[in-house]
């Protein structure tokens, strides 16, 4: 094993096209951050001589040049065999080291953006339980450096081979791989079902951000054009509300577009190679990443579908892994996986699939409370302030009840607490029903409470604390909340794992 990776035991520096690199890096960051000085020294200024405009560039070019050669001498990784750890040095001015235990690491994520791929280097990245962020990140490998790297820092049965823990007979058997493919058209599936809403806001919001930043950028140059938001405010609220309705649904179809466009470029040919400790993902068109989920360490599997994916055939599965919550956007996950395909990832997880008799539903006052909240309240408001501000009030007003109403009620319907004897499983959603899963014997925490009003009604609430972020469910039968509590603690304290 040493001879294999002898290499990665003395300091070493990356690939030397990685000063290229470094250098269109920074390069990019100065663009970024001072194009609109640019535009304003160009648009404002017609007489300019050459010599100082060759004179800036060159001494910009001189900065970051230097910066991306010390940047690259000054940056060393190697892994100290003694103490176990991956050691990075790095700092021109400021020097940092920072030192992460093998046996800690979680994930290393190999990826090949359009830029690494001209120069045919990849990006390792490196990360451990308690941060969001990556704590290492090396941006010019060798292919070869970058799998040997990843695979030494994440194979744990070399170690357990040692230690006498697996026989050599049965490395055979351990390193046998299973690999599973998504197809492009079931991605594209979950592309034109999937983020509506998300879609349909994040184009409002670029066009919000787009007219911002132009009347900004006028108003800087000086000139006498400038945009008149009280004229397009007028405009809009004189169309009728079928008009706005049909505008509202043309940018929806643009975004759900845009989305499975992106989908497809994003997952593009996705690969799962499955090994007896490892889930290795490999996917991406123009810029290729390769993420890996230690099997051990998944803390919650969540399931995320929809009636039209449910016809499909297609979901989106998380793998929340330790110190990785639901909504950070370097999660490990599956996109567009049929359910044959998602049964098979989630039995070798878990080595079955979890089967649940026991159901807790919420109360029905969880629909008054939500009524009052979110209906009551908000149109009495409305109904007394100056009604005239708003073209088709009344037309309005049904509308969007009627839409906050379905919303209320799917959601009502669609909140449930499953359990059984060693899993946990959470229902919620409206229309993307989330199924959240995790094991009893991983819970860090559990809680159950009730406020002094619930205790005439026999109400109150249970949240679980994970790893991999906390989850809980209110306005549910007192008594039974109860009962599962302790049974939870009982199975926790009785628990053989670890």
């Amino acid at each position: 094993m040493e001879e294999k990776y002898n290499s990665f035991f003395t300091p070493q520096r990356q690939s030397k096209i990685g000063i290229a690199l470094l250098f269109l890096y920074s390069t990019g960051e100065v663009i970024k951050n001072s194009w609109i000085f640019i535009f304003l020294f160009f648009f404002r200024d017609k007489k300019f001589d050459l010599w100082i405009i060759f004179l800036i560039v060159s001494a910009v070019f001189f900065i970051l040049s230097t910066s991306a050669v010390l940047q690259y001498y000054n940056f060393r990784y190697y892994i100290d065999a003694k103490n176990e750890e991956f050691i990075i040095h790095k700092g021109i001015i400021n020097k940092s080291s920072t030192k992460i235990k093998i046996r800690n690491i979680q994930e290393v994520n190999i990826s090949q953006s359009f830029v690494h791929r001209l120069f045919n280097i990849f990006k390792l990245e490196v990360d451990s339980p308690g941060s969001s962020e990556k704590e290492v990140s090396i941006s010019a490998l060798s292919r070869q450096n970058a799998y040997d790297l990843k695979k030494y820092l994440l194979e744990e049965k070399n170690i357990e081979i040692e230690n006498g823990h697996i026989a050599p007979d049965d490395t055979a058997e351990i390193s046998t791989k299973k690999q599973l493919s998504i197809s492009n058209l079931s991605i594209l599936k979950y592309g034109l079902t999937a983020n509506y809403v998300q879609s349909f806001f994040a184009l409002i919001s670029l066009v919000i951000y787009g007219i911002t930043q132009l009347n900004d950028l006028l108003k800087k140059a000086e000139l006498d054009a400038h945009i008149d938001y009280d004229e397009i405010e007028k405009n809009v609220l004189s169309y009728s509300f079928p008009i706005l309705l049909g505008i509202i649904l043309l940018v929806l179809i643009l975004g759900v577009i845009v989305n499975s466009v992106r989908a497809i470029i994003r997952y593009f040919n996705f690969k799962v190679e499955e090994n007896y400790r490892n889930f290795s993902f490999e996917y991406g068109l123009f810029s290729t990443k390769n993420a890996i989920v230690t099997k051990s360490k998944v803390q919650v599997v969540t399931e995320i579908q929809n009636w039209v994916q449910k016809k499909m055939n297609v979901s989106l599965v998380k793998f929340l892994q330790i110190g990785k919550s639901e909504n950070e956007k370097n999660v490990s996950s599956v996109l567009g996986i049929s359910q044959k395909e998602k049964e098979h990832l989630i039995c070798s997880i878990w080595g079955d699939i979890p089967k649940f008799n026991n159901v807790l539903k919420p109360n029905y006052r969880m629909l008054i409370v939500n009524h009052l909240i979110w209906i009551v309240f908000p149109f009495l408001i409305v109904f007394f302030i100056d009604k005239s501000i708003v073209i088709n009030y009344w037309e309005a007003a049904i509308m969007i009840f009627i839409i906050i109403e379905i919303i209320i009620i799917f959601s009502y319907l669609n909140l449930r607490l499953f359990y059984n004897e060693n899993f946990i499983r959470l229902r919620s959603g409206f229309w993307d029903v989330h199924y959240r899963t995790f094991e009893i014997d991983k819970i860090q925490t559990v809680k159950i409470s009730q406020y002094f009003w619930q205790k005439k009604s026999n109400l109150g609430s249970i949240t679980f604390y994970t790893s991999a972020g906390k989850f809980g469910i209110s306005v549910l039968n007192f008594s039974e909340v109860k009962k599962l509590f302790n049974n939870i603690i009982y199975k926790i304290e009785t628990s053989k794992k670890s």
